[in-house]
């Protein structure tokens, strides 16, 4: 058997690395949405009082799956300082890494003990126990007063939360609630520093209710801003980049205020069934159909300068305008178009987004006519009395994002599609389409072979196709009929492999530098020494792949052409190690703020999700053609000895 292991023979940061980089830091920055900003912002670099879990400790994505191990993240406090900031005191930022240090020697320490009764062949439920008991994220240590300094007025206070895969969040204080040091923390620099700004490092939602009682002078949602998160956000507190991100999904005043706040995960005490009964009124569909007012709404976001739109014409399939920056600052503008339905005989939602777009950055005085195109099939209700997608007669009224835009009338009840329960057994052929390639091959695999194929290649070491760290692998036995293995890697911010890794002759893999660490338990971590690069021995690569914005700061620019850069990007790296499939994007709706994995998904509206997704995913078929074909172009590789 022939094996192969792709990847970078080079140390070295690569060409494609940087260019990836300045993407990355790209999105990361257009994701950004301004909540609140009183005239603070844009500052020019200066003195700052840096304080917070995530200043020092940013959390650049979530855990689990979603997780990519880059060769390297700017946190805020580096950003910062790459533009220009000082820092008069860092004595809390260094009290807290010492606690957060400590924190996670002593959970590794004691779960380590734990883990000791799990033999070789129970690796897989050691490594179930240890996610069942998830690192500790740190608890935030209070601002003391010979913490503060004289040396400037303003500050900074990084909120951070963290989860991910497995692990759920809790409307408590600490997760989705402040905790009361956060909040003595808040008030007591309020009270020195004249301007305090407030950025929030989490995957999602949180509780926002402290801005009743202690005003910020700037609001920002970072989210998860991936590997060039620092810098991002240093580039729009000094205006290098005009903040252009808009929320994708609902900011509750009140957690309760979400409709499926009693039941959800633990909440109910079910973890294994999860039952919405919010119907087609999921999001914004549920406040607007409640009356209930949201802190801050789906689609909304600040900018540093200001824009009118005229609508030229609406139709009944699109709306175009016309945008112009009448503001002082070069900048992008997010127009959100809506759709209302007529009163009828069916059941639908108050409003419902049918498209949007993007401008360019516009100079100030500069303007841009665009199109923004939507389909009648998209703003159809079901009725399931007739299994049928439905126009009613009436008036559809269009938005623009909160104003009134233009209106088209359907005259008569227009029957768009007819579809058929998959319930129902209709015994009719499923239409497939099979290449000659393909069929050849399939005429030599038996019932066993293809079972082989659906049931993929579990953990076996040595197969012709190596990406270590990668999720998993297809079949690894059926080379000699002409089919090698292929890999498939996590992460909807990017692919998630091992950095470097050896291949002997015999297809056994090494790691140079030890097992990745957050393998090193147990019986794996006394295997550790020997499981090392033999020297002068096999063929090693790097695989430093870039740790993307998480997918709801991606979808928060509403920029699907960048989205598009980053699904080349990303087909350049598969390419490049060795993946054929990328097991992302993810597409869950937002239900609940609560979940642990909302951070992989892009928002509680189908229409962003899914325009996001399409970008990001077909973007990069001319160019990531030859990732589609990896498998064609393997089944032509000669198997070996």
């Amino acid at each position: 058997m022939k094996f192969q292991l792709l990847g970078a023979s080079s140390p070295e940061e690569s060409v494609r690395e940087r260019a990836h980089r300045a993407i990355a830091r790209e999105a990361a920055a257009e994701g950004i949405v301004l909540l609140e900003n009183n005239g603070v912002l844009p500052m020019q670099p200066q003195k700052i009082a840096l304080y917070g879990a995530g200043s020092r400790m940013t959390v650049k994505g979530g855990s689990g799956s979603g997780d990519v191990h880059e060769r390297y993240s700017v946190t805020i406090e580096e950003g910062l300082k790459n533009a220009g900031f000082a820092f008069p005191t860092t004595l809390w930022m260094d009290r807290f890494q010492e606690k957060y240090e400590a924190d996670i020697a002593a959970w590794r320490q004691g779960l380590e003990k734990q883990v000791q009764k799990y033999s070789p062949v129970q690796t897989m439920q050691m490594f179930i126990f240890i996610g069942e008991h998830p690192m500790p994220y740190p608890a935030c240590t209070p601002v003391l007063a010979d913490e503060l300094t004289d040396e400037t007025d303003t500050a900074i206070y990084v909120l951070s939360r963290q989860a991910g895969e497995g692990k759920d969040r809790r409307v408590e204080k600490g997760d989705y609630l402040l905790s009361n040091v956060e909040t003595e923390s808040l008030r007591l620099l309020r009270k020195h520093y004249k301007k305090l700004m407030l950025i929030l490092n989490c995957g999602g939602v949180m509780d926002l209710s402290i801005l009743d009682e202690i005003p910020m002078d700037a609001v920002l949602f970072f989210g998860q801003g991936g590997m060039e998160g620092g810098n991002a956000l240093a580039d729009i507190l000094t205006g290098k980049t005009c903040p252009s991100g808009c929320l994708t999904d609902t900011w509750a005043i009140r957690y309760d205020d979400y409709p499926s706040a009693d039941t959800f995960s633990h909440r109910n005490g079910d973890l294994e069934n999860e039952e919405y009964a919010e119907d087609i009124y999921v999001g914004y569909r549920w406040f607007d159909k409640q009356g209930a007012k949201p802190r801050y709404p789906f689609g909304y976001g600040l900018s540093y300068t200001d824009f009118s739109v005229e609508v030229n014409s609406v139709t009944q399939s699109g709306v175009e305008l016309a945008v112009t920056n009448t503001g002082g600052s070069s900048g992008k503008k997010v127009l959100q178009i809506y759709v209302s339905k007529p009163e009828g005989a069916l059941e639908h939602e108050v409003r419902a987004l049918v498209g949007f777009a993007k401008t360019k950055c516009l100079g100030p005085g500069q303007q841009q006519t665009l199109s923004i195109p939507f389909r009648l099939e998209d703003i159809a209700s079901f009725d399931e009395s007739r299994s049928v997608f439905v126009l009613e007669a009436g008036e559809y009224r269009v938005k623009l994002n909160d104003t009134a835009a233009g209106s088209f009338c359907v005259e008569a009840e227009r029957v768009l599609e007819t579809v058929e329960s998959i319930g129902t057994k209709s015994g009719k052929p499923v239409s497939q389409t099979v290449s000659p390639k393909a069929a050849a091959v399939l005429k030599q695999l038996d019932d066993r072979d293809k079972i082989r194929l659906v049931v993929g290649g579990g953990y076996d070491i040595r197969c012709y196709n190596n990406v270590m760290g990668a999720a998993g692998r297809t079949c690894t036995k059926l080379l000699k009929k002409g089919i090698p293995n292929i890999a498939m890697s996590d992460g909807p911010a990017g692919l998630n492999v091992n950095q470097l890794s050896t291949l002997t002759r015999n297809a056994v893999p090494r790691y140079p530098e030890g097992l990745p660490k957050d393998w090193q338990w147990g019986w794996l971590a006394k295997a550790n020494p020997f499981l090392r690069k033999i020297p002068g021995k096999g063929k090693t690569v790097y695989r430093y792949m870039t740790a993307w914005p998480s997918e709801t700061v991606q979808a928060q620019t509403w920029n699907t052409e960048l989205l598009e850069e980053i699904g080349k990007a990303v087909g350049r790296e598969m390419l490049e190690i060795g993946v054929s499939v990328w097991l992302a994007p993810g597409l869950n709706i937002h239900r609940n703020p609560l979940c642990g994995r909302n951070f992989e998904y892009y928002s509680e509206d189908p229409v962003v999700s899914g325009k996001m997704a399409a970008a990001s995913r077909y973007s990069g078929c001319s160019e990531r053609g030859r990732c589609r074909r990896l498998p064609e172009a393997l089944l032509l590789q000669q198997s070996g000895g």
